[in-house]
């Protein structure tokens, strides 16, 4: 529970005035924000020397500092044209890896299991509600980029809570071959470890550390596919590789892959802007 959260508790069972009580609450939960924000900068200076993308990170839409990764990342891989996208596992559709890039004008495709928070019709971007397994997902991909005339997504983000690295083997070997992989990584596991979580179709991620794969995993299966690791983000949650033919285009990259690890710091990412409306974002898909 927040501070703010007890200071509301306490002005609704004291009998001190409950203004003041409540805006002592909004204080604090600026104060818990901006110390938040001194973290991941202490955190990103720190490590910026061996992750140095990491000096790129902003969040618009996604959940952490993704956003600004991607948009430097795809700055060098694509140049400054819109591109196209799919990605699995977009939540309601408000807080994700490529609505950001929506804003931009590009166009692509979502899947997910949950239903989105606004109409998604448009001529840039296609949803399709479905449950993801390992025996229907290259179909979905392939039979939704085919509605929008995409036959390779110049960048896919993977982010299901479980099976993501089976997943993307799937994928992988039914010829997805973007510019951009983003996937999403376990943490808990150091570089040096190869773990992943065993295929369940059932699935349902219950927040503790059973899920997906260790960087080592993503590591080895997207190398053997001929990508490189350039980031990971500074939560320690996402990983982007590019193909190989355009990793020159960061040459600032340290030789050791495994020095681009980011451990688990999944705390709130500070944001001072003001919250999502619905109505905007309809706007962009218009």
């Amino acid at each position: 529970m927040s501070l703010r959260q007890r200071l509301s508790q306490l002005a609704r069972s004291w009998r001190a005035p409950r203004r003041s009580l409540l805006a002592a609450a909004a204080r604090l939960e600026r104060l818990e924000t901006l110390a938040s924000a001194q973290r991941f900068e202490d955190l990103r200076r720190r490590c910026a020397p061996h992750n140095p993308l990491l000096a790129y990170g902003a969040k618009h839409y996604s959940q952490n500092d993704e956003d600004g990764l991607i948009e430097e990342i795809t700055r060098r891989t694509l140049g400054e044209r819109a591109g196209s996208f799919l990605e699995l596992g977009v939540g309601d559709g408000r807080e994700n890896n490529t609505l950001n890039l929506v804003a931009r004008g590009w166009r692509g495709v979502w899947l997910g299991g949950e239903p989105l928070a606004f109409a998604s019709e448009g001529p840039r971007l296609r949803f399709r509600q479905c449950w993801i397994a390992l025996d229907n997902v290259a179909t979905l991909c392939r039979e939704t980029l085919d509605t929008h005339g995409i036959a390779q997504p110049d960048l896919v983000s993977l982010d299901l809570d479980g099976n993501d690295h089976h997943l993307c083997a799937r994928l992988v070997a039914s010829g997805l071959k973007p510019a951009v992989w983003v996937v999403e990584y376990n943490a808990r596991f150091s570089p040096l470890t190869r773990w992943v979580m065993p295929y369940d179709p059932q699935h349902r991620w219950d927040g503790s550390d059973h899920f997906g794969a260790s960087l080592a995993a993503f590591h080895e299966l997207l190398g053997a596919d001929g990508y490189r690791l350039v980031a990971c983000n500074i939560t320690g949650a996402n990983a982007f590789f590019v193909r190989a033919d355009l990793a020159p285009r960061f040459p600032e990259l340290p030789e050791d892959w495994r020095r681009l690890y980011m451990a688990a710091e999944y705390l709130p990412y500070p944001s001072f802007a003001h919250p999502a409306s619905l109505r905007t974002i309809e706007s962009l898909l218009k």
